[in-house]
């Protein structure tokens, strides 16, 4: 069992949750962390901690807004003393749409399918003349 943990920059978390609840549901295994404008690194730590409290035995998947942001580099070190826990970033409302009805997976495995999904959903329209 792997619980999913997005985090990022602003409202992106809470935003997110809301996104999914519209098209999936509420999730019982994602937890949202938001880094506010007026947080510092401890208070984004602090609120790390509390997430982690609340998960348990299970392996984590970090997801964050984007590549090397303070949110980023945060859970990045947390999983660096946590072998089977994984981050992410940038992926798509598809991707935690598909990652959300396959939490029995590893972390790892949902961190694959996770960036799979989302490099198969982009999409551009209208589409390039050939």
């Amino acid at each position: 069992m792997t619980k999913v943990i997005v985090l990022g920059h602003g409202g992106y978390a809470s935003g997110m949750q809301r996104n999914l609840a519209m098209l999936v549901g509420e999730l019982e295994d994602f937890l949202y962390v938001d880094f506010n404008e007026q947080d510092d690194l401890e208070i984004l730590r602090r609120k790390l901690a509390e997430a982690m409290a609340a998960v348990g035995d299970a392996q984590v998947l970090f997801s964050c807004d984007v590549a090397g942001g303070s949110p980023f580099r945060e859970a990045a070190a947390i999983c660096l003393e946590h072998p089977d826990w994984c981050c992410v970033a940038g992926i798509n409302t598809s991707a935690y749409s598909e990652i959300s009805f396959n939490t029995e997976l590893s972390a790892a495995e949902l961190a694959d399918m996770a960036i799979e999904t989302t490099q198969g959903t982009l999409l551009r329209f209208p589409p390039l003349a050939e």
